[in-house]
């Protein structure tokens, strides 16, 4: 079995999760997302859009900044099938590289109409800790995963993949083009996603709207979520990820918060290019 271990499992699951998820279950089947073909003039980004995140950690009397996540996105029009590739990148401060060095890369590539996955890797580098996944997704929405550990050990297996299963890095733009009109404070939602040689179900909450300041940047309208966490190294399961996107039309991730075993690890958007429409949520 796997757990997301490690601090780069805290980071991206901080970044990736920060969105919202619609999705109606049907008759004794599992909840799904509602997978759609999304106008281009509704897409909430756009390529050449690029996101920082910041991450810190915060325990007793200590609050530092500790790393970031950064992402970036790209449009490929060569392929049978025109896709996004999105690539995203995870990296401690100078600082704590002595302590515990994360360098991590990720990459997925998505039909640019219903932006269903098409290809997934991650190369993982945490301290001594490596592993590197593969991932191609078949029509019938199953999963050809290949698992490369630090031991040279390679395991493939197919994952029984549904429509609305995705990878970190495609779910985190996915859901920022959900439709969320009818949402009601209290509302939970499922997700789906596969990592190393697991799918995981869990789900999301809508909280309401609200208001946040985020350093650097300012004050925001946004919508604020909760999501249910994986037991594992980093966090215990018990308590929910808390966070907040931007309300306009580009639903980017503003301020995400999280207790973990030992502490609490936030993020808050650094610096964003870009964007697909004015940032309309910022009030000052």
């Amino acid at each position: 079995m796997t757990t997301l271990t490690g601090y780069k499992s805290t980071i991206l699951t901080l970044c990736l999760l920060s969105a919202w998820v619609l999705g109606h279950a049907q008759e004794n089947e599992k909840p799904c997302l509602p997978v759609r073909d999304i106008p281009p003039s509704q897409m909430a980004f756009q390529a050449g859009e690029k996101l920082t995140i910041i991450a810190s950690y915060q325990w007793g009397v200590v609050n530092t900044d500790v790393g970031t996540v950064s992402l970036d996105i790209s449009r490929s029009d060569s392929s049978e099938i025109p896709l996004f590739i999105a690539r995203g990148r995870i990296q401690t401060a100078r600082f704590f590289n002595a302590f515990f060095r994360v360098d991590d890369y990720y990459e997925s590539r998505f039909n640019q109409t219903n932006l269903r996955p098409t290809y997934f890797m991650r190369d993982i580098h945490e301290g001594k800790y490596t592993i590197q996944n593969y991932y191609n997704y078949n029509r019938d929405y199953s999963i050809n995963a290949r698992i490369i550990r630090k031991d040279g050990s390679v395991q493939d297996t197919l994952l029984p993949g549904r429509i609305c299963t995705f990878d970190f890095i495609t779910l985190f733009y996915f859901l920022r083009n959900l439709e969320f009109s009818n949402m009601n404070p209290g509302d939970v939602y499922p997700i789906s996603f596969a990592i190393d040689e697991e799918i995981f179900e869990l789900y999301l909450r809508y909280d309401g709207k609200d208001e946040i300041r985020v350093q650097g940047l300012g004050t925001f309208r946004c919508l604020k979520f909760s999501a249910q966490t994986v037991a594992g190294v980093v966090f215990d399961g018990k308590e929910d990820l808390r966070f907040w996107i931007s309300d306009d039309k580009n639903r980017v991730p503003l301020f995400i918060e999280s207790p973990v075993v030992v502490g609490r690890v936030t993020g808050r958007l650094g610096s964003y290019e870009n964007l697909r429409f004015p940032l309309t949520s910022k009030i000052k």
